[in-house]
Order: C-alpha cells, then sequence, then structure tokens
C-alpha cells in the first residue's frame, strides 16, 4: 500500500486530532466509522499518510503516527 504524501495539517480546514493507539493495537482492526480527515480530505479507517517523514495511520477517528516513510 502506498502512502499519500500530504502537506502539514492546515487549522483552516478539517483535520482529524492526532494520538495514540493503545500498545500492541495497531494490527488490529478498529470498530465504528473512524473515518479520518486531513485537510479536508476523507480517509478510510486503516488509511494511511505521509506527512515531513512521519507515517500516520487513520484509527478510530484519529491519526496515529506509525514511524518513518
Amino acid at each position: 500500500m502506498e502512502d499519500d504524501h500530504v502537506k502539514p495539517q492546515d487549522e483552516s480546514m478539517k483535520n482529524s486530532p492526532k494520538g495514540s493507539a493503545p500498545t500492541g493495537q495497531l494490527g488490529i482492526t478498529s470498530v465504528g466509522d473512524g473515518f479520518c480527515y486531513w485537510n479536508d480530505k476523507k480517509y478510510s479507517d486503516g488509511g494511511t499518510v505521509c506527512d515531513a517523514h512521519q507515517r500516520f495511520k487513520c484509527w478510530s477517528g484519529k491519526w496515529v503516527d506509525i514511524g518513518n516513510c
């Protein structure tokens, strides 16, 4: 799967918060609608983006830092 390379979050646009997932839970699919937004673009739960060499995964409605890209 290819990451969507994005610009930093623009506060004037719709963005989901950045947070962290419970330890050891990144490989498990979450429940619920869990959509995330990055600068008004909607991503499905499990989608990934790359911002400034950091990879973020959409996890239950928030972006989780999962490492470098």
